[in-house]
């Protein structure tokens, strides 16, 4: 047999391993912003899973309070904001002139929520005018094909997506952050059980990657990106709060867009929120002094600043700043991540990037020491 015949057959099964990681790779690739997403829950239920293992015993009730009762309402709260703040986005960017980068799948979707939660009145309900609720396109989808597929799949994507697919895509992110939830010791035991060798050669190289970047990861994401979210949450609670007792001239533009920008601008050192919170009072100054209604109103702007430094930058910074740490990466570089991130891989590229950041830091910060270590001592 030919040398290089000989050399293929006796890693036939390298090569088969490596052919069925290509074809699972194949397989989930369409699903890797699924799997990003899964990881994030993941990390931000495993300290509440330690929390609560002293009281509930049972391995897989124990994952499914923390799924259900903890992760689930937040990650609807979340989507829920992030949808009205999509929707206010659009709204300022058709104000000014860039109708074009504001067209696409989760454009259209926001701006029917928009709509419907616009004309969703106990008036429009009481008197049946479902017309005036749900958009026009809906409504005629529903009334000339109400009965027929085709009806349907139209009034499908004419939400800009299929809601089929979300559903079914927000259905993998809970099964497989479950699983991960419920069995990460049992693959752990896996590893160590199928590569012995890897977890001793350097070292322990391989075991102190993984701990550093597993401790990153969960100080990342449930440290640092779900304190950004409170922020925005509370940001957003309190200036839509405001604008129901705003007078004329004095409302807080965009309400649940500037939260968003509150809670994004929390990981600036110092500054922080200021960056928002003081060109948003300094527009309203001056659309109030313009409209000559600053000075009768001058009682609501004292309280209107007060309750935003007490209730959105000092309690919540008080509160939350302790649990939002970069551990060993550089904040600067994990800025950079949340800028860059989602611009190139969408919403998941906040995650993506913040993983890969880490990753990339504990590489150049471990392994790469460790195997130039191991190299001059050959030499």
């Amino acid at each position: 047999m030919p040398g290089i015949l000989r050399r293929a057959y006796d890693a036939k099964w390298v090569i088969f391993g490596v052919a069925l990681m290509l074809l699972l790779l194949w397989v989930v690739w369409p699903f890797i912003t699924v799997i990003v997403y899964a990881i994030f829950i993941y990390y931000i239920a495993k300290p509440i899973k330690h929390k609560l293992r002293p009281y509930i015993k049972n391995e897989s009730l124990l994952v499914a309070a923390c799924m259900f009762l903890l992760v689930l309402p937040l990650l609807i709260i979340i989507g829920y904001t992030a949808l009205l703040a999509l929707s206010q986005f659009n709204a300022v960017v058709t104000g000014i002139g860039l109708q074009s980068m504001s067209q696409g799948p989760l454009t259209n979707m926001s701006t029917t929520v928009s709509h419907i939660l616009q004309n969703l009145t106990m008036e429009n309900v009481l008197s049946g005018n479902i017309n005036a609720i749900i958009p026009h396109d809906w409504y005629m989808a529903i009334a000339g094909n109400g009965g027929s597929i085709a009806g349907l799949q139209q009034l499908v994507i004419s939400t800009g997506m299929t809601i089929a697919d979300i559903i079914f895509k927000v259905f993998l992110i809970v099964i497989i952050a479950f699983y991960l939830l419920r069995d990460d010791d049992k693959l752990k035991a896996w590893v160590k059980h199928t590569f012995p060798s890897l977890l001793h050669e350097h070292d322990g190289m391989f075991v102190k990657y993984y701990r550093a970047v597993d401790e990153d990861l969960e100080k990342i994401f449930f440290g640092n990106i779900l304190s950004i979210v409170f922020f925005a949450i509370v940001a957003a609670f309190i200036f839509s709060l405001l604008n129901v007792f705003a007078p004329p001239t004095m409302d807080i533009p965009y309400p649940i867009l500037m939260g968003i920008l509150c809670g994004v601008s929390a990981l600036v050192p110092v500054v922080g929120m200021y960056l928002v919170t003081v060109p948003m009072f300094l527009y309203i100054l001056a659309h109030s002094l313009v409209a000559g209604t600053f000075m009768a109103n001058i009682g609501f702007f004292i309280v209107m600043v007060a309750a935003v430094v007490i209730f959105v930058q000092t309690l919540p910074e008080f509160v939350l700043r302790p649990f939002m740490s970069q551990g060993q990466v550089n904040t600067g570089l994990l800025m950079f991540a949340y800028i860059i991130g989602p611009v190139v891989f969408g919403i998941a590229g906040l995650f993506i990037a913040a993983i890969a950041l880490v990753l990339l830091t504990h590489y150049f910060r471990i392994v790469l020491p460790s195997l130039t270590h191991a190299h001059n001592e050959k030499i």
